[in-house]
C-alpha cells in the first residue's frame, strides 16, 4: 500500500477517540479487514484517513478522560498465510495517558 498524508489534531489540541472502518470476513472472496481510520481532536476536529472504501464504521472509542489525550498504540495484525488470504491490520487499542 501507499501513505496517505499525515492528519493531526490542529495545534494546542490532543487525541480523544477513534475508530475504525472494516469489511467483515467474506468467505472465500479477499478479505481487507481494516480499510480505514478516524479520529477526533480535544477541540471537536475530526480526522479522518483516505483508506479503502470497503467496510463500514465501527464504534467510537471510549474518549480518553479528563485532560488527558492518546499516548500509546497496539495493534491486531494477521501473520502472512501463504496461499491463504491475508487481510493485515484487523484490529487496533489506542491507550490514554494524562
Amino acid at each position: 500500500g501507499e501513505w496517505s498524508r499525515p492528519e493531526t489534531c490542529p495545534p494546542g489540541q490532543r487525541l480523544l477517540s477513534f475508530r475504525l472502518r472494516v469489511e467483515a470476513p467474506r468467505g472465500i472472496w479477499d478479505d481487507t479487514a481494516a480499510n480505514a481510520a478516524a479520529a477526533v481532536c480535544s477541540g471537536g476536529t475530526l480526522l479522518e484517513g483516505t483508506g479503502g472504501p470497503r467496510g463500514s464504521w465501527g464504534n467510537w472509542s471510549l474518549p480518553c478522560p479528563g485532560q488527558g489525550g492518546v499516548c500509546g498504540l497496539r495493534t491486531r495484525v494477521e501473520p502472512p498465510r501463504r496461499a491463504a488470504d491475508d487481510t493485515g491490520l484487523n484490529d487496533a487499542e489506542l491507550y490514554c495517558c494524562q
